[in-house]
């Protein structure tokens, strides 16, 4: 199984609900410290890193930066595991300057 991808955390961020009455969620990827999205959904904060990390990724190569090394896809990282509602999904990366398949 290749090893080209990376894990995304997703974890609620709100004891209870914020000001607008909606829960809150941070997806982030633990190797890159810049790769962190907020959303009202687990699905939208998934999503919104997807495309922080897809233009993250153009941005490197154009500067000829390699992202960290990739995660393994067999086991995710244990993080967040005492977090509540917490959520792992995996992303496989696309060469350089591609968008990102799931």
């Amino acid at each position: 199984m290749p090893q080209n991808g990376y894990w995304i955390e997703c974890i609620p961020v709100s004891a209870g609900k914020n000001d607008n009455g909606v829960n809150l969620y941070e997806a982030m990827i633990c190797s890159i410290p810049e790769a962190k999205a907020t959303a009202d959904t687990p699905d939208n904060a998934i999503q919104e890193l997807r495309n922080k990390l897809a233009a993250l990724r153009h941005e490197y190569c154009i500067k000829g930066k390699t992202l960290p090394e990739h995660d393994s896809p067999i086991r995710p990282p244990r993080h967040t595991v005492s977090h509540q509602g917490w959520i792992s999904v995996y992303i496989k990366m696309n060469d350089c300057c591609q968008s990102i398949a799931e």
